[in-house]
């Protein structure tokens, strides 16, 4: 396995914390959950190099409706990917977005628009989407099917992309599954795992990415470039002063046009 990802889908408190035991983010573009202008500058600031944000598509632009009163949700999704330079779309489409042929047109037209953006896409189909329709459709489209290699042997191939669910409040990943977990993510050149509730740390663990505290090691996400993660201290802050904007991401104002600095509202710091 020459690259392997593992976070959560939670936004974190303390995302420099956060950033030293995981490499990677899912973040829902959802409107209203999104976090102010500001902290998205102040995360993208913190993180390490090779640092992975994953975006999921507000959930109206997933159910395939259009109309020119969702550009505002494009847009806004746009400029939050654009502010943290991220690397993957998740596209989770609803169990009424079904195998037929003009749901196929819709979603392939969403995806080319998607990759226009030079991101990845990852598609996660609900409802009646059996596996080999659904991987068929994915590789039509040039997507990467999201599973749950918790629960399945994955598709062969060289990219996977896996979220691990919840199964009910508190529920957590154990070591013995994220063994299970591990070994099927060694079939993959880049493997991105995201795990809802808890377990990332113990999938962490089990990949040998983590010390005992929970912190990745030197060098340990297996090409994936995260060296030197303590560099993220070097200015002697305290994780108190995480939250603070950094004066090199205010510079990165001028890649956004008029219509962007429309989404954000710059006074709230969600």
């Amino acid at each position: 396995m020459a690259s392997s990802f593992v976070g959560e889908t939670r936004f974190p408190k303390n995302f420099k914390r956060y950033a030293r035991q995981f490499p990677l983010l899912e973040l829902d573009c959802e409107p209203g959950s999104v976090p102010g202008k500001a902290r998205l500058q102040s995360i993208r600031a913190i993180a390490p190099e090779g640092f992975v944000f994953s975006l999921v598509l507000p959930s109206r632009l997933a159910s395939l409706e259009t109309g020119p009163e969702l550009e505002h949700e494009w847009k806004s999704a746009l400029g939050v990917a654009r502010l943290l330079r991220a690397k993957w779309w998740v596209v989770r489409t609803p169990a009424e977005v079904r195998p037929t042929r003009r749901s196929r047109e819709s979603l392939t037209a969403m995806v080319a628009r998607l990759k226009e953006t030079g991101m990845r896409v990852a598609w996660e189909p609900r409802g009646v989407w059996d596996e080999t329709a659904a991987g068929d459709a994915a590789d039509a489209m040039g997507a990467v099917l999201i599973q749950d290699v918790a629960r399945e042997i994955p598709r062969p191939g060289s990219v996977l992309y896996s979220r691990l669910l919840a199964l009910g409040r508190g529920a957590r990943v154990g070591l013995s599954l994220a063994d299970t977990v591990v070994e099927r993510m060694r079939a993959f050149e880049e493997a991105y795992v995201v795990v809802e509730g808890q377990g990332a740390r113990e999938i962490q663990t089990a990949l040998g990415l983590a010390t005992e505290d929970g912190e990745l090691v030197d060098g340990a996400a297996a090409g994936a470039g995260l060296l030197g993660l303590d560099g993220a201290d070097e200015d002697g802050d305290s994780d108190e002063d995480d939250d603070a904007v950094d004066g090199d991401a205010e510079d990165d104002d001028a890649a956004f046009d008029d219509e962007d600095e429309a989404v954000f509202d710059d006074d709230e710091d969600k």
